[in-house]
């Protein structure tokens, strides 16, 4: 339990770390502090899991630790593999919450809970057209790969509001906050990058991605705790 405790804790001084080194441009104290704050809650996940490792949802872990690291160098240049491995990362947790959906036969909400998911469809239409017509426009050799990347964003998301809206337990809650930050997280990261540095949007960017991985790590366990349980 104390080791468990200390991964935990681990995760809480270095993404702390991190987000310091950012705020007062320490490039060096960010450089290992970004990939340790990721390391440290990957260990928390493997070491709280009550069964055998899921090494799917490991999988999912280790692409958005690749492309964080490789995003430490914030060149241009590196911008399409962050994509890239952002890209199977979402694509591979959405498959999850699609053969969820099919597999527990979650066709059905309450009515009330449509408006909910139109003002989540009109919120991500939002999203795509800041970062798809002003962020990145037709002129840019990213938009094609942008308007791809935006739309299985957007299809997380509304995977994870149906699934929220339809069972309301805390896996389902873990997992709209971790999708919801992690849309907040790089909208404001190609606004603060490409468009308009405003400080504002990189320290909020950094900060929901930092919490991101908390919502992820605890929506796998939650999900290893009902698996166990049936």
């Amino acid at each position: 339990m104390k080791i468990l405790k200390s991964h935990l804790a681990l995760y809480f001084i270095f993404g702390a770390l991190y987000f310091l080194s950012t705020l007062i441009d320490w490039v060096v104290v960010s450089y290992f502090a970004k990939p340790l704050f990721i390391g440290a809650i990957s260990f928390y996940y493997i070491e709280q899991c009550k069964k055998p490792i899921n090494y799917y949802n490991f999988t999912i872990l280790l692409l958005l630790f690749l492309s964080g690291v490789i995003n430490l160098l914030e060149g241009y240049s590196y911008f399409m593999y962050v994509l890239f491995f952002n890209f199977l990362a979402y694509s591979m947790l959405i498959y999850k919450l699609i053969k969820e959906l099919r597999q527990k036969k979650i066709y059905k909400m309450e009515k009330e809970n449509y408006f909910s998911i139109f003002l989540t469809s009109l919120f991500s239409i939002c999203l795509l057209y800041i970062s798809s017509f002003i962020v990145f426009d037709r002129s840019s050799e990213f938009y094609k790969v942008i308007l791809v990347y935006g739309f299985v964003s957007i299809c997380l998301l509304l995977c994870s509001t149906y699934l929220y809206l339809a069972r309301l337990n805390q896996k389902n809650t873990y997992l709209i906050i971790y999708a919801l930050s992690t849309l907040v997280c790089e909208n404001f990261y190609g606004i603060y990058h490409y468009y308009y540095k405003l400080s504002f949007f990189r320290f909020t960017s950094i900060a929901c991605y930092i919490v991101s991985f908390y919502f992820l790590v605890h929506y796998f366990l939650k999900e290893n705790d009902s698996e166990t349980e049936v």
